[in-house]
């Protein structure tokens, strides 16, 4: 039996405006979205492209763009991974990121096809500081 790879990143870009965010004590919003497609008919290997995006109070915005391959089991999962990871990078606390993620499901309503994805990740980039000044 041949053995199938499990979804491993192949890719990563950040996009922030800052190294991170202002104060996690106040209001941030945060996000995502995906698109994906099997690796042939029926087969359970898939590729993956997630954006998780976080905005702070001050409008700094911090967008990370994955790339993955692999088994497609795990793809729900990736994205809460890849959106707890983000949070702590950009210092987030580990209380905040914890009641931000505890309802976290990924859902098919922020699937989005190839050029509709590609599209909703050039709008979100426009609105960055670094791109709007």
């Amino acid at each position: 039996m041949i053995e199938l790879p499990p979804l491993r990143e192949t890719a990563g870009y950040d996009y922030f405006d800052q190294e991170e965010v202002a104060d996690d004590m106040l209001e941030f919003s945060s996000g995502y979205f995906y698109s994906g497609a099997r690796q042939g008919p029926k087969a359970e290997v898939i590729d993956l492209t997630v954006v998780t995006w976080v905005m702070d109070f001050q409008e700094n915005l911090f967008i990370r763009y994955c790339q993955y391959s692999g088994l497609k089991d795990a793809w729900k999962e990736k994205i809460n991974e890849q959106m707890k990871i983000m949070m702590r990078d950009i210092s987030i606390s580990e209380g905040f990121i914890r009641r931000r993620l505890v309802d976290f499901e990924g859902g098919k309503e922020e699937f989005y096809k190839r050029e509709a994805f590609e599209k909703k990740f050039l709008e979100l980039r426009s609105r960055m500081k670094s791109v709007r000044y």
